[in-house]
């Protein structure tokens, strides 16, 4: 019998590993649906309390209230930033492209004198012209288009059904816990409700830490490149803000999209002698801001959230990293503090798990 059950467990996990390769898109509507219900339930828990009179407010009611929330917020941020960025590019196209070369070289006289070891500037011209008219067929046009169409149409698609998802999530927090005890061993239904309850309490108050450290580095961008005066900043805090939920990795892909938006701002506006005090400030200010969150505000409102200390957090990110690359560090925390609480009630005979898992409230 003990063989039996062994082989029907390897089934079921052989089974579930089929079934996210073939369903694997509707596999990511449903996490980044969970997600959302994670970070937007808070808010729907408090608008169900509203009462008037002897009437509370609907279930349906608060979820599109908070769904509502969570689409505005995401529009306003994308209304601050598409307007300047298709302004800019507007700008630049506008410009001619061999001019803002020859005036770009002549700020950085060591770069000058490096390229024309490789060549004078009219056989770069020469060669530029001849990529970009490699490039420029009318196939190539032709794929890239179809793919941008392809792309908006996945999506447009995609967020809707994950709108979709995340109203029903949100209107009826009981359909997650039902899914969790259907898949249950037999026996072990109280343990996956006590499985919900905590990661739903752990990961909400995560997600909510990252929304807030998210919140922090772009606003701090902003204060001090606005200060600074350099142009574009509001789309550099955008910038870093987002790309802050990747650690350590997220910050040198913003440092570089920063730079070349700031090099792009003086090109612009005609200001080639800005671009090294431009690239010198950006690049200090980032470093600083990163280095002030990375070593101060990340450990602090991490740990405080996922009940772990800074130093396992950062080895576990690291080791996420080196299995899962830049997406193995995103979700490391939030894996890692589900497998904490899963071990936290069924595990605890085991002396790693239960020390790993002994800060979890019960």
């Amino acid at each position: 019998m003990q063989i039996k059950y062994n082989w029907l467990r390897i089934l079921g996990v052989l089974a579930l590993i089929l079934f996210v390769y073939v369903f694997f898109k509707i596999v990511v509507y449903l996490t980044i649906a969970t997600v959302l219900f994670l970070i937007a339930f808070p808010l729907t828990y408090r608008l169900e309390k509203i009462r008037f009179g002897k009437y509370k407010l609907p279930d349906s009611v608060a979820a599109g209230i908070t769904l509502t929330c969570v689409v505005g917020i995401f529009t306003f941020m994308f209304y601050l930033i598409i307007p300047p960025l298709v302004s800019e590019i507007n700008n630049l196209s506008s410009l001619n492209f061999y001019d803002v070369l020859h005036n770009t070289l002549n700020q950085f006289p060591n770069l000058h004198s490096l390229l024309n070891k490789l060549g004078s500037e009219e056989e770069l011209k020469q060669n530029i012209n001849s990529q970009l008219h490699q490039f420029a067929t009318t196939n190539n046009i032709t794929y890239l288009l179809n793919n941008i169409t392809g792309y908006a149409g996945t999506i447009l698609g995609g967020t809707l059904c994950v709108l979709f998802i995340t109203f029903f999530f949100l209107k009826d927090e009981s359909l997650v816990k039902q899914g969790l005890v259907i898949i249950a061993p037999k026996g072990k239904e109280k343990e996956m409700r006590d499985i919900f309850k905590t990661s739903k309490k752990m990961l909400s108050n995560y997600f909510a830490a990252l929304f807030i450290d998210m919140l922090i580095v772009g606003v701090a961008v902003f204060t001090i490149l606005t200060i600074f005066g350099i142009k574009n900043a509001v789309i550099i805090a955008f910038v870093a803000g987002i790309l802050n939920v990747i650690p350590y990795v997220g910050s040198v892909i913003t440092m570089l999209l920063a730079i070349f938006l700031g090099v792009s701002g003086c090109i612009s506006a005609g200001h080639y002698d800005l671009i090294g005090p431009t690239i010198n400030k950006i690049f200090f200010s980032l470093l600083s801001i990163n280095l002030i969150d990375g070593f101060l505000i990340q450990p602090f409102i991490f740990s405080s959230s996922v009940k772990a200390h800074p130093l396992e957090i950062f080895i576990i990110t690291l080791m996420a990293g080196a299995l899962g690359g830049i997406f193995g560090m995103v979700v490391a925390l939030p894996v890692y503090t589900l497998i904490r609480i899963t071990a936290k009630e069924f595990l605890t005979h085991l002396k790693f798990f239960k020390k790993i898992s002994d800060t979890i409230e019960e």
